[in-house]
């Protein structure tokens, strides 16, 4: 869960979020609307990290992480939309490529599947799902 309490960022003295106090749960889907220029990647800054706000906080709870996918509209044209969404987390596409190369051998043998086993058990504290991952931490354009 992520929460945002009474947070607010200023420029040059401009508000641009004044106060502002919201849940985002688990299991649900949320999306950021408005017009250009109204702060929507500017407030996805904020609760990554990225930016730091001017006042209130955000907290995400304990065991959860956040994963971004940058807003970079050529970054990925080389990529399949599956490896560009795991991106967003590195330990993850990492295991995932590792597990691909192993699977891709011409000459796969009963060690290499021993090995694609050891490489996605190594990591099971990951725990996480492909498709609540990336419909509930990622916005994708």
């Amino acid at each position: 869960m992520i929460t945002v309490s009474d947070v607010s960022l200023k420029f040059s003295e401009k508000p641009l979020f004044k106060d502002v106090n919201l849940k985002f749960t688990p299991g649900n889907c949320y999306g950021i609307i408005g017009a250009n220029g109204a702060g929507k990647s500017t407030f996805l800054k904020l609760l990554s990290g990225e930016l730091e706000h001017d006042s209130g906080e955000i907290s995400i709870t304990p065991g959860e992480r956040m994963a971004v996918l940058r807003q970079d509209h050529f970054a990925f044209d080389e990529y399949s939309v599956k490896d560009t969404v795991y991106m967003g987390h590195p330990e993850l596409y990492k295991i995932m490529k590792e597990r691909e190369a192993i699977y891709e051998k011409e000459d796969f043998s009963e060690a290499d599947g021993i090995s694609a086993k050891r490489t996605v058990s190594a990591h099971r504290s990951l725990k996480v799902s492909f498709p609540t991952w990336a419909a509930g931490r990622q916005k994708i354009r």
